[in-house]
């Protein structure tokens, strides 16, 4: 394939897996979606995992289940995507918007502990690209102030704190399935839970609130009798979307490896390149680099030269506080507006061949203002 920043593609090898699905005709409810469940539970150190139709549903879902509404406010990254942040309106509740270390991309513990009112409830911690901070001191805060940590690692699938999988640490968790994410599922995402309790009422919430083990008598009628105490969503994935997502656990760890070789090959290639400064991965933390984060005080240019030359290249976020939908207060966040004019992100996936690893090289080297 072309150098790409990410890779949406599905190799035949997966779409042939796809064959006795069709001809089943499981392609909504089906067995691979509780088999996916069950994968990602036994990958991560048992936790209960429910499949759900996308990753904004899924983290609406975990405020929801952890109580999360009408008028608590929620901390969580302004460096960040809507398809996170706008969960927390989803739930009537208000962001509060925290900044984020510039060398690192992960949050600003200081700034949190600062940011937190009796009104805080929880705090959706997103892992910017794969990048991982200090989740130990992260959970130490939270449980200091009695409050619920959802962690946002839709992009961070196999990384690791201290040995730990991304993940375990939140009382939730989201991954997900999207086309571009470490499972190519076209489409989905997993929501980590605390206990099975809560797992089971999310499995029903996902449904309209539905008990679908019961919903229907032997004969296949709707029971009658079967109340629907809560109601839920149409959030539900696919046995179609669950499949590719499974099939793409295969070789995970194998291609987060690539995704960190490549990284490091970038950042020590490109070292000594003048103001080019790569992201800092924290000590004790293993990343999975969704993209290799970079910052140059002149992007503009240098984004420029660099798609000019062909080489793939995004500013990856635009800061979510600057949304009046919103309706939250306006805070400074220093380390957040640097990275608004400086940070870029580079191609660093497994799919890259040591050609294209090689040209992104020359690119940025020949680039104007950062030549040798």
């Amino acid at each position: 394939m072309a150098l790409a920043l990410f890779n949406c593609s599905l190799p035949d090898t997966i779409t042939r897996d796809l064959d006795p699905i069709w001809q089943s005709g499981l392609l909504a409810a089906g067995p691979a979606v509780s088999a996916l469940e069950y994968r990602l539970s036994d990958y991560l150190e048992n936790r209960p995992v429910v499949a759900l139709s996308d990753m904004t549903q899924a983290l609406a879902m975990a405020l929801r289940l952890a109580g999360v509404g009408e008028g608590d406010e929620v901390a969580t990254l302004a460096l960040n995507c809507m398809s996170s942040n706008s969960a927390i309106a989803m739930v009537g509740a208000m962001p509060v918007w925290i900044d984020v270390d510039p060398n690192t991309v992960t949050v600003d513990l200081d700034d949190l502990a600062a940011s937190i009112t009796p009104r805080t409830r929880a705090v959706v911690i997103y892992h910017v690209a794969g990048y991982i901070g200090d989740l130990g001191a992260l959970r130490a805060l939270c449980d200091a102030h009695g409050l619920v940590l959802i962690e946002d690692a839709n992009a961070a699938l196999g990384a690791t704190w201290r040995e730990r999988r991304v993940g375990t640490v939140g009382d939730y968790a989201v991954f997900s399935f999207y086309a571009n994410r470490q499972l190519n599922g076209i489409e989905g995402a997993a929501l980590v839970c605390p206990d099975r309790d809560t797992a089971d009422r999310a499995q029903k919430l996902r449904r309209f609130g539905i008990d679908t083990g019961r919903f229907r008598t032997p004969d296949g009628e709707i029971d009658s009798s079967l109340d629907v105490p809560e109601i839920g969503l149409p959030a539900s994935l696919t046995n179609v979307h669950a499949a590719l997502a499974l099939r793409a656990m295969d070789d995970l760890d194998l291609r987060m490896a690539r995704n960190r070789a490549n990284a490091a090959f970038l950042a020590a290639a490109l070292a000594d390149v003048a103001n080019l400064n790569f992201t800092i991965e924290r000590s004790g933390a293993n990343g999975v680099f969704w993209a290799a984060l970079v910052r140059s005080s002149d992007r503009v240019e240098l984004m420029a030269w660099l798609k000019a030359a062909g080489i793939p290249c995004s500013r990856l976020h635009q800061r979510n506080d600057r949304y009046t939908g919103f309706g939250a207060r306006t805070r400074i966040l220093p380390g957040t507006s640097l990275l608004e004019q400086e940070m870029l992100a580079l191609p660093s996936g497994w799919w890259l061949s040591k050609d294209d690893l090689d040209r992104i090289v020359g690119a940025v080297r020949s680039a104007p203002g950062h030549r040798d």
